[in-house]
């Protein structure tokens, strides 16, 4: 600066200041908030010490009337009487008007700046030639439109007062076709009508902004006391520089609400202004700072109007209109309150030719703990910054901005590394497979890569991301003793992870303590066995449909009976035994029922294959009707109940609901803990489903050394390969498949089409990648890109792969399931080789019976009687006709 511009300055300082205290006054307003134990009157105050005595300040407090204070209730009063009537006798330069002056009134800060001027107003004010310290309806709109756009809500809550926050919930509500929202708006009229709302509503994004920001804090204040700022909640707190007390801010930690603030970029050194108050800079009331401010532009403005115009002081305000003097004639202020350029308590002050606020830039913080609020010495680097005029930010801060035209730039999301997005999954194929050679490949990389795409294409959103296992490979269960999750929930919950990225089923209890995006993918359940054709049952399973009690009693029957037939044959005068003795039959016809031939007429007669001569008398005859009755019993018995125990194998793989496999008895049934089918049967309402989930939960309560839940789902595939057939495992369709495709080729998956679960990405509770994600899964959901891509083959454990991947299942091997296999039939097999066995045994014993002469007529053994050349002994017909006329009755072969 030259020495004679330098000298200038002084000069003019030096004649302002001697000038300007002749009679240089504004006037200040106060109403039901600024009124209140005249904190305003004293910050105003203290500004005016700030700024020397070259100012004064007139203090209009709210009129006494029986010493009650009056507050307006509509316009015309606020303005004519409240306004126009008291400075229409004074000398003032310029008025404060806050809008509690008339609470109820829309803009009546905005309306007084067209009936005087110059006016500043310290609270929303639109529309107008009043000089506007809080930033304009326009640019508040298009923030919240920027901010709501960058989290993707797509649902949620807008909670406003009335007067110039209602405008901008309209200026909202004409953008909902236009981004696809669903706005609900609440206006506060009733604290417990609105918590109401909230309880009863299953939105839980919620923007904040209010006219006074008094009215803020006490729906804050009500959310924090109903605990509706709790985890799954966002507030976005649109009032800018929103004090919070210490109690407030700790509650709201201790909730663990996700919060959105915006603060006044401030550049200044607080400690430069003067002030008596004790509390620091950061919580103070906004408007608060603005009155302090507003007190410094005038008189900022009267420094630049005095150097303007050769030390004439502006006239005075210009009259209400109806006033002898001219309502609409401009104070030469005002052209000099435009023209401020200073770093006030509210951050840059700076104005454009409508009055508005310009040049100052917004900082956004978002997430919990030191987020929700902090002092100067903890100040964290904001999430994002919205920026009033670019060109201005460039030039203030001597670099580029980084978003093109967008006024909002955010950096992309970071909870747990402030370099990329930390996500973490599990293996589990075919989502996730871990390959030393591949990496990580299957269906959670590949939706992975799609978002990246989408995000950084579509919505500008950079997203870096760095893929990371779970140690303990859990899903995650909630501890109540410790107070604390495991597995993925633990990486989401204590802030070691952005994203859980698995087959993770969206469930109440989790919902409580995590955000989950929409379901990118609704899986089947299914049911993996041993299949049927390696399940190997007990070798003699034919002999099961009898008990060994009723084998031995049958096997006692006929030799009882046997026994019996023998000995009437042997007694009896009218049996055949008893003819051939008198000649009325052939020896041969008397051996018919004897000791060793009773038994054969009874296995011919068990097995339907008839008999070559009934017995004659009465009495055998009745005994054998009975052995022919209760024979027909024991074997048509015994072919009814054979059938379940060779086909017991097949049972399960025929079920298709989940009524069928409760009624099953033969085989345990369980769970991978903390899995999609763990969860859907856990909190499951339906009767027949929550009866499952008792009968499983009840049985592993009391066998606990035995539970059929496993820990992980490589446990479960190991029991049920090595269960023979007796344990099933219920779990996503998917992995079932892939697990069952791998060697070795033995199991089988049922189960029909009986449940679906939902699986959606997790994020810590409140975070915008929430929104942001669902949002990219919609777009995906609509472009059908979801749509076949779990149908690759190539997404399997290489170490595991086996023949049975190829799929190429014939007919034949299909049905094969419900078919008996050899291993079925082994005991049938096995009794034939037995009798096979014996009968070889009896024909070698027969051999050398005969050959050694046992059991001949004359006993000359085959030898001898070939030595002595004696032919072999013949027997003639007449040696098998009866004699003395007896009759052949009953030497008929006769069949069944």
């Amino acid at each position: 600066m030259e020495i004679h511009q330098y000298i200038s300055l002084v000069v003019i300082a030096i004649l302002f200041h001697g000038s300007i205290a002749q009679d240089n006054t504004i006037g200040v307003f106060y109403g039901r908030y600024t009124d209140k134990d005249e904190e305003y009157k004293r910050i105003v105050d203290d500004a005016n010490d700030h700024v020397g005595d070259d100012l004064r300040v007139t203090h209009f407090l709210p009129e006494l009337i029986n010493n009650e204070k009056i507050f307006y209730s509509n316009i015309n009063q606020a303005l004519r009487v409240g306004i126009c009537n008291r400075v229409e006798n004074t000398n003032l330069r310029a008025l404060v008007v806050p809008n509690d002056i008339c609470d109820e009134c829309r803009n009546i800060g905005g309306i007084a700046g067209d009936a005087v001027n110059p006016v500043l107003t310290t609270d929303l004010s639109y529309d107008s030639n009043a000089i506007k310290l809080y930033p304009s309806k326009e640019d508040l709109t298009e923030l919240f439109i920027s901010l709501v756009n960058y989290t993707k809500w797509r649902d949620f809550i807008i909670i406003y007062d009335h007067g110039a926050a209602e405008r901008i919930v309209e200026g909202m509500m004409a953008q909902t076709q236009r981004y696809r929202w669903r706005i609900t708006p609440y206006q506060v009229t009733d604290l417990k009508d609105l918590r109401d709302k909230l309880r009863n509503s299953r939105v839980k994004n919620i923007l904040l902004f209010c006219e006074f920001e008094e009215i803020a804090l006490d729906v804050i204040q009500m959310a924090i006391d109903d605990d509706l700022m709790t985890d799954s909640y966002h507030w976005m707190l649109g009032n800018i520089n929103l004090p919070l007390i210490y109690g407030q801010i700790d509650k709201i930690r201790l909730g663990r609400a996700y919060v959105t603030r915006l603060v006044m970029d401030f550049g200044g050194t607080p400690g430069r202004f003067t002030t008596q108050k004790a509390e620091p800079l950061d919580e103070w009331p906004y408007r608060l700072r603005l009155t302090y401010d507003a007190v410094l532009t005038v008189y900022e403005a009267f420094k630049l109007h005095l150097a303007r115009n050769s030390n004439q002081y502006p006239r005075q305000t210009s009259k209400c209109p109806g006033s002898d003097d001219s309502g609409n004639e401009m104070s030469t202020l005002m052209e000099d309150l435009k023209r401020v350029n200073f770093e006030g308590m509210s951050g840059p002050v700076n104005f454009d030719q409508r009055g508005n606020r310009v040049n100052y830039t917004i900082n956004i913080y978002m997430g919990k703990g030191l987020t929700v609020y902090f002092h100067s010495d903890l100040r964290k680097q904001p999430l994002g910054t919205w920026t009033q005029d670019i060109r201005s930010w460039e030039l203030q801060n001597n670099r580029k901005w980084e978003n093109g035209n967008n006024r909002l730039h955010m950096r992309a999301f970071r909870n747990a590394d402030l370099d990329f997005i930390k996500i973490s999954s599990l293996v589990e194929a075919p989502y996730l497979v871990d390959d030393s050679e591949r990496g990580f490949y299957g269906f959670i990389p590949e939706v992975l890569r799609k978002v990246k795409k989408t995000m950084e294409e579509e919505l500008g959103l950079p997203f870096d991301y760095q893929l990371e296992l779970v140690s303990d490979g859990d899903y995650g269960r909630y501890d109540s003793v410790e107070n604390r999750w495991s597995g993925l929930m633990a990486q989401l919950t204590e802030g070691h992870a952005d994203i859980a990225a698995a087959p993770l089923a969206i469930t109440g209890e989790r919902d409580t303590a995590v955000d989950f995006t929409i379901p990118f993918r609704k899986a089947e359940l299914g049911v993996l066995i041993m299949h049927p054709n390696w399940v190997r049952e007990h070798v003699f399973a034919v002999m099961f449909p009898y008990s060994a009690t009723v084998w031995v009693f049958f096997v006692l029957a006929i030799l009882f009976v046997g026994a019996l037939l023998w000995l009437m044959s042997y007694f009896n005068p009218y049996e055949w035994r008893s003819l051939a003795q008198r000649g009325e039959a052939t020896e041969e016809q008397g051996n018919y029922l004897n000791m060793w031939n009773a038994p054969w007429f009874q296995t011919t007669t068990i097995l339907f294959q008839g008999y070559d001569h009934s017995p004659r008398s009465w009495a055998s005859r009745t005994m054998s009707a009975f052995w022919f009755w209760f024979s027909l019993m024991m074997i048509f018995i015994y072919i009814l109940n054979l059938s379940p125990f060779l086909t017991a194998s097949k049972n399960l793989a025929r079920i298709k609901d989940i009524g069928q496999l409760m009624r099953q008895t033969t085989v345990d049934v369980g769970f991978v803990r903390d899995s999609s089918a763990y969860d859907f049967f856990r909190n499951n309402e339906i009767d027949e489903y929550r009866r499952m989930w008792e009968y499983i939960h009840s049985a592993n309560s009391m066998y606990r050394e035995d539970s059929t839940i496993v820990g992980k789902i490589e446990d479960g595939i190991h029991r049920v390969r090595h269960s023979n057939g007796q344990y099933a495992l219920i779990h996503d369709r998917h992995t079932l498949i892939a697990e069952s495709r791998q060697r070795r080729c033995s199991m089988y998956i049922t189960g029909g089409h009986f449940a679906l679960v939902e699986y959606g990405f997790a994020v810590p509770s409140g975070s915008p990648l929430r929104d942001q994600l669902t949002y990219v899964f919609e777009l995906l959901h609509e472009r059908h890109e979801f749509d076949g891509l779990m149908n690759n083959d190539t997404w399997y454990d290489p170490e595991k792969d086996g023949p049975c991947r190829t799929g190429d299942e014939t007919l034949w091997r299909d049905q094969a399931i419900y078919s008996l296999t050899t291993g079925d039939l082994i005991g049938i097999y096995l009794l034939l080789a037995i009798g096979m066995a014996v009968s070889i045994g009896f024909f070698i014993l027969e051999i050398l019976a005969y050959n050694l002469g046992f059991g001949n007529a004359d006993g000359v053994s085959l030898r001898d009687r070939q030595s002595r050349g004696r032919p072999p002994r013949q027997m003639t017909t007449e040696q098998y006709a009866p004699t003395n006329g007896a009759s052949g009755g009953g030497d008929q072969k006769m069949w069944l």
